[in-house]
């Protein structure tokens, strides 16, 4: 039996994190719902819609270019990765 759910990650989770390290809102884009309002100059995760499953962005966008892009098959993944890169970023 796997408890995978208690280490599972969302972006809400990501979002409750990133504000309790204070990591300022301005520094990271969350899909538009947590975070900044846009994906400017700060690093980003998206989550995108493919054929039968989602799947889930992390760049940098940097003068209107998407940098160092790493794709996620879960959101969790996504959203451990997002946090390290914030968290040594800091």
């Amino acid at each position: 039996m796997h408890h995978f759910e208690i280490d599972y990650m969302t972006l809400k989770e990501l979002y409750i994190k990133l504000k309790e390290l204070d990591i300022p809102e301005d520094n990271y884009y969350l899909h538009g719902i947590y975070g900044s309002v846009n994906d400017d100059d700060k690093l980003a995760l998206i989550v995108k819609k493919e054929k039968n499953t989602m799947s889930y962005e992390v760049y940098y966008k940097e003068r209107g270019e998407k940098h160092s892009i790493r794709k996620f098959a879960n959101e969790d993944q996504a959203c451990q990765y997002m946090l390290k890169c914030l968290i040594e970023n800091k």
